[in-house]
């Protein structure tokens, strides 16, 4: 795939990131449930690790500068390029194969991220800014990463099953 097609694609998962995350999602002080994970993981499929940290960092950054829900805190970006940067490692590969191992690496990205940065990062910046009970934050977060992991998995296995001859040619363009 050429430069000018990378950069075209990361512009357009950039900002569809932005849509789904900062517009078309349901956002509480606690939690925020959403879909701007999808361009995020298929940055990392489709481009790799560079670019997928890039899309997930800057989409943070653009959401919070261009529909803020507070004050911006750095902690979220770090999360935000920890996640970026995760996918791409894990998922891309130079041949697209739906297979039962992009499976596994699916599921294995899926529980690092939901687990360990959403689930334990994020809520420790959310104590940190809010100044929560814990005891009310940490039981109805994790419920969440637990219903969330389960439907990232299912999304992006259904969506690349769907796209996967488009997908391979991208890939290999």
């Amino acid at each position: 795939m050429n430069k000018a097609r990378r950069i075209l694609l990361c512009a357009l998962f950039i900002a569809s990131c932005v849509v789904l995350g900062r517009i078309l999602s349901i956002r509480t002080n606690i939690i925020t449930i959403g879909f701007s994970f999808v361009p995020i993981m298929l940055g990392a499929i489709i481009l790799g690790p560079k670019y997928s940290t890039f899309i997930a960092t800057i989409s943070d950054i653009i959401g919070a500068l261009l529909f803020p829900t507070g004050s911006y805190f750095f902690g979220f970006t770090i999360t935000a390029f920890l996640t970026g940067l995760t996918y791409g490692l894990i998922l891309y590969r130079k041949d697209f194969k739906m297979n039962k191992n992009f499976i596994i690496r699916l599921i294995v990205s899926t529980i690092i991220v939901t687990g360990i940065y959403n689930g334990v990062l994020n809520t420790i910046w959310i104590i940190m800014i809010n100044k929560s009970a814990s005891k009310i934050v940490i039981p109805i977060r994790i419920l969440k990463q637990l219903i969330m992991a389960p439907i990232k998995v299912v999304t992006i296995s259904t969506l690349c099953k769907i796209m996967e001859e488009r997908l391979q040619k991208l890939i290999n363009d």
